[in-house]
């Protein structure tokens, strides 16, 4: 087999693996699921970020790669790790729960054509804890949909929003 198919067939699984990694891989697990060295590893990242098809979540060893599909992928990943970041503090105080309903009042005064998000945000606030912070973080077609028209927005930030966009391509955000 040629070596430009096996490259190919080796960036296929590796993207496959991607997908299959809500959470992302770092390069070793890579290395070892794809039984290849570090700078094939390398390489093929660094060909599948270039067309767009990974993202990179910080940096030296704490990085991690993430299978996306363009800058759609790259924002719903964003919005994950601030929901993610949102989440811990509401552990930590449940008592910003009456600002993010606050927000969410306002959410629906001015965009009425949220209402069905506004409605499952308000069942899920209504709702058990646990239940909320499950939702607000997990890799699921609704839990993406509902992060759209989020009222946790008012719980993140200015440096936190900072923190997360530059953890995901940081080299883009210095």
């Amino acid at each position: 087999m040629p070596k430009s198919l096996d490259k190919q067939d080796l960036g296929r699984r590796l993207l496959a693996l991607l997908a299959a990694s809500p959470g992302g891989l770092d390069s070793p697990a890579l290395q070892a699921a794809l039984k290849v060295s570090q700078p094939t590893v390398a390489r093929l990242l660094m060909d599948l970020r270039a067309r767009g098809l990974v993202a990179a979540e910080g940096a030296a060893r704490a990085r991690r790669y993430h299978a996306v599909q363009g800058r759609l992928d790259v924002a719903a990943l964003r919005s994950r790790l601030l929901h993610e970041c949102v989440a811990r503090k509401l552990v930590q105080r449940p008592e910003f729960l009456p600002k993010v309903q606050a927000r969410l009042l306002q959410l629906k005064q001015t965009n009425p054509a949220g209402r069905s998000y506004h409605q499952r945000w308000k069942s899920l606030l209504d709702g058990p804890l646990p239940g909320l912070l499950r939702k607000m973080t997990e890799d699921s077609e609704e839990a993406v949909l509902l992060r759209k028209e989020s009222p946790f927005t008012v719980l993140i930030t200015p440096a936190e929003r900072k923190a997360i966009f530059a953890r995901i391509n940081p080299e883009v955000h210095r």
